[in-house]
This record gives C-alpha cells, structure tokens and sequence, in this order.
C-alpha cells in the first residue's frame, strides 16, 4: 500500500468508496443496459429473441466463473494485476461484440466479457476486507452497496436512451468506455492492499494451494452459516427481480410507464434500510443488526404469503406493497453485515473468500429465482411461499449454523 494513501489519522480516505463502487456497478451495467436492445439485437443478428437472451445467462455464468478464480488469484498476486488483467479481458471483448455478426459468437463473447468483469470486481470485497474490520467493514460495505443501487435502476434508462439515437452498437460502446474509465481508476487510484512481502510469499507456495484455500474456507461452518444463510437472502431478493414483471405488468395491470416507479419503490427501500444500518452500525454489533433483519425479512415474507393466501384473487397492490417492500428493505440490513460477519473469518485469504461469497450469490440467487419463476402457476401464491421459504432457511442458517447470537470468535484466522 503507498504510504501516502493513509490519512493522517491512520484511516483510508472518504473518496475509497465511491471508487470501489464505480467499479462494483460495472457489472449491473453489462447487465442491465443492453436488456432494452436484445429485440433489436435479434433483429440484426437474424434469430429469436430467446436465442440472444442466452447471453444474460452466459454473462451470469462467466461472472462466477471470473470471481472464483480471480479473487485467488488476487491473493496471489495482489488485487491491483488482477483488476487490470480483468478489465483488459473485459474491454476487449466488448470491442469485439461490436463486430459480431451471429449469435453464437455474441454469446460465447459476452461470457468472456462477464469473467474479466469477475475478476475486477472480486478485488472490491477484498479491499475493504484488507482495509477495514468489524462495523467499519460493515459501515463501508453499506456506502458501497447503497450507491450500488443506483446502477441497476439507471441502467436500463441509459441503454434504451441510446438506443432511441443508434442502434445497438452505442450500448455497447458505452460500456467500452466505462470500461476503460474503470482501468484508469484501478490503474491510477485504487491502492494494492496486498503487500510485496504477502505476495511472494503466496507465489512461492504451490499452485495446488491456490484452491485449497476454498478448504479452509469450507472447514469454518460458522462462516458457511453466514453464507448460505445470505445465498438465500439473495434467492429471495432474485425470486421478487424474476417475477417483478408478472406481477406488476400481469397480474396488477401496472403500466410499462409506471412499473420503474413500482419497482423502484422497494429498491428506495432497500436503499433507505441501508443508510439506517450505517448509524445502527454506531451502537451495535453487525451480527445483531444481521439477525434483526433476518427476523424482520422472515416475518415480511410470512405476511405476504398471508395476505395472498387471504385475499386471493381480490388482492390489492397495496396489500401486496406494504409487506414486500418490508422485505426488500431488510435486505439492506443483512447484506453488508452478513458480508462483514463472513469475511470478518477469513483475514489472510479475503480475495478466496470473497470471490466464493459474490459467486454463490450469482449462482444461488440466479438458481432459486429462476426455480420459482418456472414453476409459477399464474398467481402469486408460488412467489410468497418461495420468498417465505428462502428467508425462514436464511434464519436457521444465521442461528443455528453461523450462530450468530455468539461473538464472532476469530477462529477463521489460521
């Protein structure tokens, strides 16, 4: 790390988390951005929409992927390489998805495109867990997802804008050149976190111990606890993100104007739960703000499974509302902190842990909401019940495995 980076009180600068954010939303933006312009992208390339809408799901498979195995790598190498060798993969694939001219090359593209986005954004986890612990940790990880929130709701505003100027190529272009704006940043502003001595250290190590740092990992049930119990966090959240459209546009007869409005409104949610959990972080432990919310999220999701079972067909939107967007927002309680508890275990080896935590919450989530959404039956009754399920199985997982009732005992730091 410079010695320079520090303040003069020993704390890294308020300007970390913004940057360290920055680069976090660049995978909301692959995302989310194009969505508007895979029926014109269809178009062009001659085939279904279904075909092309293969890429989202090559992207969600690629981040893990790129996560995995980037954040050991970061431990290795340190976090800086890794980011640049990321965010160079990155850019040049989108560069190429420019020039593509079938379907198969655009899907096999956009996921080498999401493991370069992988690897530089495992690193951000890493940094904080290198730089702060305990509440700070919590503290910082609340900044950053708090502005994180703002990527998935403006993106899909700035991918159709410039659609209506080009066709789907200025999509693309922009995310070509956030990406190389996110290469000036790790490249010129972030800090290596990863000292020269750590580093060799860990090269001088067999390569066979890269991955056995997932055993470790895998050896603290305690730590499990705290990321199972957050993977279905997650499928609940992805459950609500997957069905959103059937339920606002279907089954509320919400209009295509308004439903940014309804949808957002749990985002605000979540967003305003999370500036609560930076001033709670002041007085109390994040495993006692982690179990708050989880309890909190469980007793929503029941209400909502109720107040569907009751009303039924003659449910209103706002009988539905109230308790969701209870839901969403407890999310913003027990994310930050249940990252905090996690990483709080694993100290020498963040990158690995990091890289585990961010996959299975792509993978589980992308699992669990898809699992639902496939098996709906046309009424929200599946919906309530899967979100019931995911969060009543996160609190078992937060008491009973992670427990979380007990301070963290720093049994992790091998």
């Amino acid at each position: 790390m410079p010695p320079n980076f520090l303040n003069a009180d020993g704390q890294p600068p308020r300007w970390l988390a913004p940057c360290l954010a920055a680069l976090v939303a660049l995978t909301p933006f692959a995302i989310d951005t194009y969505l508007p312009a895979i029926p014109a992208m269809a178009r062009t390339l001659g085939v279904e929409v279904a075909v092309v809408q293969h890429s989202v799901s090559s992207y969600l498979l690629g981040f893990a992927v790129g996560q995995i195995f980037g954040g050991p790598l970061s431990d290795r190498l340190g976090r800086i390489l890794i980011g640049t060798i990321g965010l160079a993969i990155f850019i040049a694939s989108t560069a190429l998805i420019l020039f593509t001219n079938n379907a198969e090359l655009l899907v096999a593209l956009r996921f080498c495109q999401a493991v370069g986005g992988g690897f530089a954004t495992v690193i951000c986890g890493a940094i904080v867990r290198d730089l702060y612990h305990g509440r700070d940790a919590a503290r910082i990880m609340s900044m950053i997802a708090t502005m994180m929130l703002i990527a998935p709701m403006v993106a899909p505003v700035i991918g159709a804008t410039l659609l209506s100027f080009g066709d789907w190529h200025a999509i693309f272009i922009f995310l070509l050149v956030y990406g190389v704006l996110m290469m000036v940043l790790v490249r010129g502003i972030l800090p290596e976190t990863v000292s020269k001595f750590r580093r060799a250290r860990r090269q001088r190590e067999s390569r066979t111990t890269l991955f056995r740092n997932y055993g470790q990992i895998f050896r603290s049930p305690r730590a499990l606890g705290f990321l199972f119990g957050q993977a279905l966090v997650s499928g609940c959240m992805f459950i609500y993100i997957t069905t959103a459209p059937f339920v606002f546009m279907e089954r509320f007869g919400v209009s295509s104007a308004n439903f940014p409005l309804m949808f957002g409104s749990c985002v605000l949610g979540l967003a305003v739960m999370m500036q609560l959990n930076i001033r709670l972080l002041k007085v109390f432990e994040p495993r006692q703000i982690l179990l708050a919310g989880m309890t909190m999220l469980t007793l929503a999701c029941a209400l909502l499974l109720v107040s569907t079972l009751y009303f039924g067909e003659n449910q209103t939107l706002l009988a539905w509302m109230m308790p969701l967007v209870m839901a969403m927002g407890s999310i913003g309680i027990i994310a930050p902190n249940s990252a905090a508890c996690y990483l709080e275990f694993f100290p020498k080896i963040s990158g690995t842990a990091n890289a585990l935590y961010g996959a299975s919450l792509f993978i589980s989530g992308g699992l669990l909401g898809g699992l639902v959404n496939g098996i709906h039956t046309g009424t929200l009754v599946p919906i309530a019940a899967g979100m019931l399920c995911c969060a009543g199985a996160a609190l078992a997982m937060a008491v009973f495995v992670a427990r979380a009732r007990l301070p963290i005992e720093i049994e992790g730091r091998h």
